[in-house]
């Protein structure tokens, strides 16, 4: 299972926090912040997930479109 973040506040607090989630998950992203908007501080995304977490399998699909029976007039 993957989580995805949006992390905001000051940088060094972000890094902290940051720090700590790496102890306890595998974090990709997080390592970039850009400037908030129309507030203090900065934002970070990152992605986390359970360190003995399955990879996820890709699967394919089909649309499907329905019959005539299906669709209702």
């Amino acid at each position: 299972m993957t989580i995805k973040v949006r992390l905001s506040g000051e940088a060094d607090e972000i890094a902290r926090l940051l720090a700590h989630l790496r102890e306890h998950f595998e974090v990709a992203g997080g390592d970039r912040t850009y400037a908030n908007r129309g507030s203090f501080g900065v934002r970070a995304y990152a992605e986390l997930r359970e360190p003995d977490a399955e990879t996820p399998h890709r699967v394919q699909s089909e649309r499907v479109r329905p019959t005539a029976k299906e669709v209702e007039p």
